[in-house]
């Protein structure tokens, strides 16, 4: 089959890289009984500044739009215009989705404690390569690669051009957050064929037809091929051995044949997991 991940990268993205994900019980369990993985748009994350400009960007490109404002007689069209930065982030915030990944051969405790919270969750291990070719795509709106992080109020290295494209704003990401090492893959908010609603349904006739927005989704379920995604499984630190087994026995029904191993970091501190992602999401709103 073609290979999609050459298709999609932004960036050089090594296609060869250990990549984790980290899951709560519940997010596994939902990964192998929907056999999709989860897909949330920008606006939920938890970094309030996932999609937007890096400040000194911003005002460069807003000073190009107040060069616009004096070529309209009417306020209305002026404040328009003012307004077009806003929007762009708003709607591209709206808009994209995103899977996010650790790139790195080792766990990290760290984020053992900020997205499983406790033992009973797995870490996942993969490729980027073999991401993005396990998924269901429909369209040609995918991109996979590295984050760049940067200090948002500092940074300067965007061009208008580029600043004003959503999907090479969704990688680039404040300081604050350069441990996680993300690697991500983005698409658009759309159910097209491969994808199921945020509560598992399959498309309606209406979204069969085409591609299908709403802002009332959080994000979406794209089908993944799990044997070709997934390459390991390991249960969280201080998982007990009726939890190692009751992992085993679901990835044995879910007819994967990957290895389930113990985490290598002997304990770590229990508590709530970030509220990075809203997942699993409300149902959605639209009819099905």
């Amino acid at each position: 089959m073609p290979d999609q991940f050459d298709r999609m990268r932004v960036g050089e993205p090594n296609p060869d890289a250990v990549i984790w994900r980290y899951l709560t019980f519940p997010k596994f369990v939902s990964l192998l009984t929907t056999r999709a993985l989860w897909f949330s748009k920008l606006s939920i994350l938890n970094d309030t500044l996932e999609g937007t400009m890096p400040e000194r960007v911003r005002e460069s490109v807003r000073r190009g739009y107040r060069e616009m404002e004096e070529w309209f007689p009417d306020a209305r069209r002026t404040q328009q215009v003012r307004q077009f930065v806003e929007r762009n982030e708003e709607s591209g915030r709206e808009l994209l989705v995103a899977s996010c990944w650790h790139a790195g051969t080792l766990e990290l405790r760290r984020l053992w404690v900020e997205y499983v919270g406790g033992n009973e969750g797995v870490a996942i291990r993969s490729t980027p390569r073999d991401l993005a070719n396990s998924l269901a795509v429909a369209h040609n709106k995918w991109w996979i690669g590295n984050v760049e992080y940067v200090g948002f109020e500092r940074f300067d290295g965007m061009s208008a051009y580029q600043a004003h494209q959503a999907h090479l704003r969704a990688f680039l990401k404040d300081e604050r957050f350069s441990h996680e090492s993300e690697l991500r893959i983005a698409t658009m908010n759309l159910v097209s064929p491969g994808c199921l609603n945020p509560d598992g349904s399959p498309p309606t006739e209406s979204q069969r037809s085409g591609l299908v927005y709403s802002t009332d989704r959080a994000g979406i379920l794209v089908q993944s091929r799990l044997p070709l995604l997934i390459k390991e499984v390991r249960t969280a630190p201080g998982a007990s051995k009726w939890h190692c087994n009751l992992i085993a026995l679901l990835v044995t029904q879910a007819e994967l044949r990957c290895p389930i191993s113990r985490s290598t970091i002997r304990e770590c501190d229990s508590g709530s997991p970030r509220g990075r992602e809203q997942y699993p999401p409300a149902a959605s709103k639209e009819s099905h």
